[in-house]
């Protein structure tokens, strides 16, 4: 009698109270049916046709009941009964409803939610000429579809958790149970759970919260947008983070090198695909690096070029009022500006403005004496080179790294840019992405990890990656 007192009680309270819950009240056979549900969030036309359609026409002799609604009368599949008056704010903010009879001791939950939501669409941060074409999108069921739509095996294990305690944010960790390191699931588990904060609304704020150290310069999860990217990720034994809201999943552990991976290379001929990795790694080093040695060279040992390159470096800068490092300082900073302002311009005109406004600063500047048409090619070619690795996020840091060892550089010459190379390769060598060494399969080296990274080549590799550390360790 106390639990019905409170289950009407709380129907009061929900109905007076601004929480925008709709209470439809119908009398069926003497006994009161109270359905309580959220507009905004619920699909009115499965409300209506599957859960009050049916209950109106009950007409059977039977006292109509919890459990026989359950059984025989309303037509939604996802259904359960509970008895906890204080879960049924949390079940309607779920967009769910919730059905009460006035002599009975618990209620339905019925899942009627209704998302807005857009349609699966082509990628649009991991763009390739060759492969699937659908990416994620800020729906969790439909990211889930796409992953179990490729991997059909009974292996393959989700594991929500709720995050956030007011957005309560369902997050999956997905991993195919016999290939996964268990150790590594449960550190990834572990670290979700314990986040304590009020909301979660994106990818990235998981990504900060589960790193080693929220200083780590390098990323050490990676993004995910491509369906066929997640699956190929779970396939070699890594886990897959998909939060609800974000079209951008997460894997994990990721090493360095594996930032540089690009899904076609995988599908495309043997020899262009070692090309194309060849190629990756070289630009990302002349995105680091090209701008450092101008002002080694430059401005500390311009003997080590050629005596007649020497007298045309001299004729060119010989209106520049500037020395090497304050030149390759200002036109970095111009070059980051026309980056950021392209991205965040309209797709129409971005491109238009960050070519254009590329070209005519850089005339401009030459013509005007302020900077050598050496450093203007070099600055170009830094920035055509950072745009090659498929996912950006191991970019962020190169950019800012390029900064410090400019600044490292134009002070100590070219033992600064030795000496900052070094730290660099130390950082790399010294972290870890859940307990897997960073730089692997080059330190600790793997001779085989490293061949079958460069031939991305199904056919050959008969081996999962050995520093992921697999529970099954062949794939052929």
């Amino acid at each position: 009698m106390k639990k019905r007192n409170d289950l009407m009680n709380k129907i009061k309270e929900l109905s007076d109270e601004n929480f925008g819950v709709f209470v439809r009240k119908l009398s069926i056979k003497n006994t009161e049916v109270f359905i309580l549900y959220i507009p905004e969030l619920t699909d009115r036309g499965l409300l209506s046709d599957h859960i009050i359609k049916p209950i109106l026409q009950y007409g059977k002799e039977q006292t109509l009941t919890i459990d026989k609604i359950l059984d025989s009368v309303i037509y939604v599949d996802d259904i359960s009964s509970d008895d906890d008056e204080n879960k049924m704010i949390d079940y309607l903010l779920e967009g769910k409803s919730i059905v009460i009879l006035s002599k009975e001791n618990k209620y339905i939950v019925a899942n009627t939610t209704k998302v807005e939501q857009r349609k699966v669409q082509s990628p649009e941060v991991e763009t390739t000429l060759r492969g699937p074409k659908d990416a994620f999108t800020e729906n969790l069921d439909t990211n889930l579809s796409l992953i179990r739509y490729r991997i059909k095996d009974p292996s393959l294990r989700i594991d929500k958790i709720v995050v956030g305690k007011r957005t309560k944010t369902n997050t999956a960790v997905v991993y195919i149970k016999d290939i996964a390191n268990p150790k590594y699931v449960e550190e990834v588990k572990k670290r979700i759970q314990n986040i304590s904060v009020d909301g979660i609304l994106e990818s990235g704020y998981i990504q900060k919260f589960i790193l080693n150290n929220s200083f780590d310069f390098f990323p050490q999860t990676g993004i995910i947008e491509r369906s066929d990217t997640a699956c190929a990720n779970l396939l070699e034994g890594k886990i897959c983070i998909v939060v609800e809201g974000s079209n951008l999943g997460l894997v994990v552990p990721k090493t360095f090198i594996e930032f540089l991976d690009v899904a076609e290379n995988h599908y495309d001929n043997l020899y262009l695909s070692m090309f194309a990795k060849i190629l990756t790694v070289l630009a990302l080093s002349i995105s680091l690096v090209v701008s450092s040695l101008y002002i080694a060279v430059v401005g500390f040992h311009t003997d080590i070029l050629p005596p007649q390159y020497i007298l045309s470096l001299a004729i060119a800068r010989r209106t520049v009022p500037f020395n090497a490092i304050i030149e390759a300082l200002v036109m970095e900073f111009i070059s980051e500006i026309l980056r950021e302002a392209s991205i965040r311009l309209p797709k129409q005109v971005g491109p238009a403005i960050g070519i254009v406004g590329a070209i005519v600063i850089g005339q401009a500047a030459v013509a005007a004496g302020l900077v050598s048409p050496l450093l203007v090619i070099i600055v170009s070619l830094s920035m055509m080179c950072s745009f090659i690795a498929a996912d950006y996020t191991i970019i962020s840091p190169i950019r800012i790294l390029k900064f410090l060892l400019i600044f490292i550089t134009g002070i100590f010459g070219l033992f600064g840019f030795v000496m900052g190379i070094t730290v660099i390769v130390i950082n790399l060598c010294a972290q870890t992405s859940f307990g897997i060494p960073y730089f692997a399969p080059v330190a600790p080296f793997h001779l085989k990890d490293i061949i079958n990274y460069i031939l991305s080549d199904i056919t050959l590799e008969k081996m999962r990656p050995k520093f992921l550390h697999t529970k099954d360790k062949t794939r052929q």
